[in-house]
């Protein structure tokens, strides 16, 4: 009876977690240790891509949204052009986007993850894993919200269905 008991409970979880797919992406209010929110450390190094005299901290006190990605990650590959949609319809809203590979590539990847999506926002590399320390959780692709203020938002999951919740967030982030 009580082996009948455990498996219910396994297939009811199982169930369960064919449904996550469909649902909201909840996005992670990033906390440090003492349970204050994660501010945005400007002061990484981040290489620049096309431009290496391009500094991270010039996105300070700026809406950003961040796309940490690899550029062999079939997710990431699979979900770039959702994201430059994103970037390219709230530039003009005051919006800055940038994406941070992975340090364990090459630049030459990067450029081609560059050529291949057409990407036309800013690319950085984390050349010193001090981005992916802190902020990543081992997966990619990850976005990322900052506040001006610096507060971060992390969002793990980026398929086109939830799109449109993530479009809501920066909406309200940008005061709409």
């Amino acid at each position: 009876m009580k082996f009948f008991l455990i498996l219910l409970a396994l297939m009811i979880s199982f169930a369960g977690a064919q449904l996550m797919p469909n649902a909201k992406p909840v996005p992670t209010y990033m906390a440090d240790s003492l349970g204050k929110p994660l501010l945005m450390d400007f002061s990484i190094k981040l290489e620049g891509i096309k431009d290496p005299n391009l500094p991270f901290a010039i996105f300070d006190k700026r809406p950003l949204m961040l796309l940490y990605f690899s550029p062999f990650c079939p997710h990431c590959q699979r979900n770039y052009g959702g994201i430059q949609q994103i970037a390219n319809d709230y530039k003009n809203a005051g919006l800055e986007s940038i994406a941070v590979s992975v340090g364990n590539v090459s630049k030459k990847d990067v450029l081609m993850f560059i050529e291949q999506q057409e990407g036309t926002m800013p690319f950085f590399k984390d050349s010193d894993f001090k981005f992916g320390k802190v902020y990543g959780d081992g997966y990619v692709p990850r976005l990322y919200l900052i506040s001006p203020d610096g507060k971060v938002v992390r969002y793990t999951d980026l398929e086109s269905d939830h799109i449109k919740d993530i479009r809501a967030d920066i909406e309200k982030l940008l005061g709409k």
